[in-house]
Order: C-alpha cells, then sequence, then structure tokens
C-alpha cells in the first residue's frame, strides 16, 4: 500500500532529479539531502536553518533537499541503502560539499526540539558552515558530485 509519505518523497525525488538536470553548469557543488522522519522536528528546525542560509546563496531545490518529512517512505529508505547509511537509523545530513563523491554524514537531533541551535556541537552547524564556505569558493569538480547525484536520482526513479 502506498503511503502519502512514498507518494510526497517519490515526487520529491523526481522534482529533484529534473532540477539537478537543469542547475546551471556555474552552480556551486553543494547539495544537502536531509533524511528524516516526520517526528524529528528539531532536524525540521536545521533543515529550516539550511534553507534560509542557501536562500541567501541563492541556491534552490536541486541544492537542499529533504525526505521523511511525512513519515519514513520506500524513497528515503532506498536512498539511504544507495548511500551505504543505515535504513532505520535516525534523522541524517548528507552534505556533498567539494570536488569529491563521498559526502559528510552528520546526525542531526531526533525528536521534538524548539530550538535547534541548542544542538550546536560538531555536527550540523559544522556542517552548514562549510557549505556556505564551499558555495564561495572556485568551481571544481562539480561534475563529479553532479554525476553522482544524478546518478542516485535516475536509479531510484526507475525502481518505481
Amino acid at each position: 500500500m502506498t503511503t502519502r509519505a512514498d507518494t510526497h518523497d517519490l515526487d520529491k525525488l523526481r522534482r529533484w532529479k529534473k532540477d539537478l538536470e537543469a542547475t546551471p553548469s556555474d552552480a556551486p557543488p553543494v547539495f544537502a539531502v536531509f533524511l528524516v522522519s516526520g517526528d524529528d522536528r528539531a532536524a525540521h528546525n536545521v533543515f529550516r536553518a539550511f534553507r534560509t542560509s542557501f536562500e541567501e546563496s541563492n541556491l534552490g531545490f536541486s541544492h537542499l533537499v529533504i525526505f521523511g518529512q511525512h513519515g519514513v517512505s520506500e524513497t528515503a529508505r532506498r536512498l539511504r541503502d544507495k548511500l551505504g547509511l543505515e535504513a532505520e537509523g535516525g534523522p541524517l545530513l548528507v552534505l556533498f560539499s567539494g570536488d569529491c563523491s563521498q559526502p559528510k554524514v552528520v546526525a542531526l537531533p531526533a525528536g521534538e526540539g524548539s530550538d535547534s541551535r541548542s544542538y550546536a556541537g560538531p555536527g550540523w552547524q559544522d556542517a552548514l558552515d562549510q557549505a556556505i564556505t564551499r558555495i564561495g569558493e572556485p568551481e571544481t569538480g562539480k561534475a563529479a558530485v553532479f554525476q553522482v547525484l544524478k546518478e542516485i536520482c535516475t536509479e531510484l526513479v526507475n525502481l518505481n
């Protein structure tokens, strides 16, 4: 049975694939993928912090996407598997921000939380700072990052 989460995330995956294909060649090679559940309000707040910073840098949907907002979907599970992550792990940020195809994986706060900034430490704030710094650097190796993400999207879309 297809759930609302499954439908929502599959539609989002298709849109992400389309937006990646339309991303200008001079766009920064910075891509943040959030894998959460519907109950991970604190992780959703972290996503909002990323969205605000990315919007200020004129980066759109192809650079920042979240899966699992309405519950853990089959798309989110397959994406975790494709990235070599635990299927039933907690909320994560997968950040591609450089000239290699290996992303930085950051555990995010699970459950409720009214202030995402209270979850400091070496995790998400450092990843956000790294991403913002990378946005302003000269373009190198973007083709490799784009290729990896496009291949992942194509493979997962074709499974459905």
